[in-house]
């Protein structure tokens, strides 16, 4: 069984092993979240170049096949190749290193999962059927973000705002205020933050 937890990955190392479509998704979100990574392949798809020029500074490339040393030093390693025998060395060298892994294709080999996720700075949603059946993942989140789309930066920072005015202020009728906030649209939404404000 898998315990959801959302992880702090800014400038920590982690590690991907693999070099195709599987691994570059990873390591593009991974990057967007502030990691540092290491990408262990011998050859890799063009599509890692836009990677690499935009985060030049927190992307590696080491051109070979797998090996231990490669991911001592990490926090985090992502075994993506397409090969099991590998993936299976990857798991088996993270477990006696004590470094969680995350094998690809075998959730039985992995200490986590990466769920689907809907991300707009502030509101992070993550869906997960643990590895059973990703595709129904991808379709509740497309659901989702079409769903939760006015939850965007802004409109976070302005709920952000009301909660706490709500809790120093009204602390008695928290509910009903955060209530009312989620049903207004923006423009709403920054009239009802003017109100709370007198």
């Amino acid at each position: 069984m898998f315990y959801p937890i959302m992880l702090k990955i800014e400038n920590k190392l982690i590690v991907v092993v693999g070099g195709g479509q599987v691994a570059h998704r990873k390591v593009k979100k991974l990057l967007e979240f502030g990691g540092t990574v290491r990408v262990v392949s011998p050859k890799i798809i063009d599509e890692f170049k836009d990677l690499q020029k935009e985060y030049k500074e927190n992307i590696e490339f080491i051109y070979d096949i797998y090996n231990k040393k490669y991911i001592k030093d990490s926090h985090l390693v992502i075994g993506a190749t397409s090969s099991r025998n590998i993936n299976e060395e990857i798991a088996r060298d993270c477990n006696s290193l004590n470094i969680l892994v995350n094998i690809v294709d075998s959730k039985d080999d992995s200490d986590f999962i990466t769920p689907s996720i809907i991300n707009n700075d502030n509101l992070t949603i993550s869906i997960s059927t643990l590895g059973s059946f990703p595709y129904l993942s991808k379709k509740i989140r497309i659901d989702m973000e079409k769903k939760y789309k006015k939850f965007d930066k802004e409109y976070m920072i302005i709920l952000e705002e009301i909660r706490r005015i709500t809790l120093d202020n009204y602390s008695h009728k928290t509910k009903e205020i955060m209530d009312k906030a989620l049903e207004l649209d923006i423009v709403d939404l920054k009239e009802f933050l003017k109100e709370l404000e007198k």
